[in-house]
């Protein structure tokens, strides 16, 4: 058997090829408070071959705190487009990795002690809790391998800095996330308890990545018409979800959308309770101000009001902003002091919101708007989703993993104070998120299809959701964010040279992940002192 150690900057591929010259061991550099690890291809391995593993070391906290997973290969079927959407297959393009269709490795499955190969070449990613109470010093260790009657001894050093990622995050960020999805691909009962505890493990999963706000949809609140335009709210399953994320450390509520369009271009927005019903109609009022008014005393009932945002309606454009001004006021009406938040495609929405979430595309194309926004004292976030394309920083499984990271180095260099994406677990209707990473979005409205994994970064597993290389690259530029902003403190010239020796910008970034750990050393360093 032969192997070879990977960053976990970088892609690894099914059908990558061993180099004499590739590293035989394991080095890495660590903050305390994080999680550190790499990515091991493996060849030569038996057929069907089990393989039994453990982690020597005298330190026995590091020894404890030793995940192993085996690396999933999954299929991108077509590449993204220089603005949106997807290319046909064999069209050049010099912003991905490989031209599609081609497998690679995202999926995290946990093993325990013993599993079993997948192939004669076989992937895993390795990783080491570094707790924040951790001393900074180099740690030394030999991870050990016994594969059919052989042993195997992979050499580790880790060097814990002082730097430390502190447990409270200062970076605002939401995924959101489908119920329904969780009940069909773990074939639960919705609302049953072990639906719930499968909610939980989602919810975990949500947390390692340092997620901080979790969106609260209408779907879990029960609504009863009883008759001449009055109803009665039900809020026992969203108290069930807000209890229960609010014990994983979760730090804000981000209350659902009230109403949507039926149309893109449409000039107006309807209730997403009923879509018969035009919000700001007086039919529309009626139900909003007597859910609002529910919901609002049921937050303060229970002290959470205060941790609460709240979504109007999703993504108005010029066509639908006067709409959108009004029921903006409605909801500030009876949810007031609470800040409202949206993704924004329009920018002259001044009063209407508190946190803008343009894309980071948007950002660059309307900056004056944007920046003129910030100066008024509202909040900037920014979001990705199907779009941008080309040489934007997304999460997209055709362009170079290390783009995933800058998203969040993006956060610190444009002082934007959070990110939103739709997808954790979006995967659509007929989608095979591990075979068919590019479905089809809505083919009654447009025949488009979803650049690769952007419906989702974690996987469905057989006992629960499995991370990604792309929720581990996420996680690791959140808590650089809170590294830099730490440097900052003490001198924001230094953080900003770190930045900009990586990234000038949403398209311009180095990367080399050779380059980047020589930047992420220097940033260690400085977060040390």
């Amino acid at each position: 058997m032969n192997w070879q150690i990977f960053d976990v900057n970088e892609w690894v591929y099914p059908d990558t090829e061993l180099s004499n010259a590739g590293a035989r061991s394991i080095n890495l550099e660590t903050a305390r408070g994080t999680y550190i690890g790499c990515q091991i291809l493996m060849e030569g391995l038996p057929s069907n071959v089990k393989i039994t593993w453990e982690y020597v070391s005298a330190e026995s906290e590091f020894v404890k705190n030793t995940s192993m997973y085996q690396l999933i290969d999954v299929q991108v079927n077509e590449n993204t487009g220089p603005d949106y959407s997807t290319v046909p297959v064999g069209t050049p393009a010099d912003y991905v990795t490989r031209l599609a269709p081609f497998r690679v490795y995202d999926a995290l499955k946990p093993v325990g002690e013993e599993f079993q190969a997948r192939a004669e070449k076989d992937a895993l990613y390795v990783c080491w809790k570094v707790d924040e109470s951790a001393n900074p010093h180099q740690h030394v260790g030999e991870l050990r391998f016994h594969i059919d009657g052989n042993s195997y001894v992979i050499p580790v050093e880790i060097e814990v800095f002082k730097a430390k990622v502190a447990k409270e995050e200062t970076l605002s960020i939401t995924n959101w996330f489908s119920f329904g999805n969780i009940a069909k691909w773990h074939n639960l009962e919705k609302w049953s308890e072990p639906f719930w505890n499968m909610v939980y493990q989602y919810g975990e999963a949500m947390r390692r990545t340092r997620q901080t706000h979790f969106l609260v949809g209408m779907e879990l609140v029960d609504i009863k018409e009883t008759g001449s335009g009055s109803y009665e709210f039900d809020f026992s399953r969203v108290e069930t979800l807000i209890k229960m994320f609010l014990g994983l450390g979760f730090t804000r509520i981000e209350g659902g959308h009230i109403a949507g369009r039926r149309g893109w271009d449409d000039s107006f927005f309807v209730l997403n309770y009923d879509t018969n019903i035009k919000a700001t109609s007086p039919e529309g009022y009626t139900f909003i101000s007597q859910y609002l008014s529910s919901w609002n005393k049921f937050l303060a009932t229970n002290g959470w009001l205060s941790l609460t945002i709240q979504h109007i309606a999703d993504e108005p454009l010029e066509e639908s902003a006067q709409d959108y001004r009004v029921l903006a006021g409605i909801v500030r009406k009876y949810m007031p002091g609470v800040p409202l938040i949206d993704a924004i495609i329009h920018t002259e929405l001044e009063g209407a919101l508190d946190i803008w979430v343009p894309t980071n595309r948007d950002y660059d194309r309307n900056k004056s708007a944007y920046e003129r926004i910030q100066a008024g004292g509202d909040t900037l976030w920014f979001y990705t989703c199907w779009n941008p394309g080309g040489h934007y920083m997304n999460r997209f499984l055709d362009i170079p993993l290390l783009k995933t990271r800058f998203l969040h180095w993006g956060n610190y260099l444009y002082k934007m104070n959070g990110y939103l994406h739709w997808g954790l677990n979006y995967y659509l209707e007929g989608q095979d998120p591990f075979e068919l990473t590019n479905p089809m979005l809505a083919p009654s409205v447009h025949a488009k299809r979803v650049p690769a994994g952007d419906t989702h970064i974690v996987y469905p597993g057989t006992d629960g959701p499995w991370l990604s290389m792309r929720l581990e690259s996420m996680r690791m530029g959140i808590e650089d964010y809170e590294l830099l902003q730490q440097i900052a403190q003490a001198d924001r010239k230094i953080a900003d040279e770190l930045v900009n020796s990586c990234m000038t910008s949403f398209t311009e970034a180095n990367t080399d992940a050779a380059a980047f750990q020589q930047v992420h050393r220097r940033l260690l360093e400085a977060a040390s002192i």
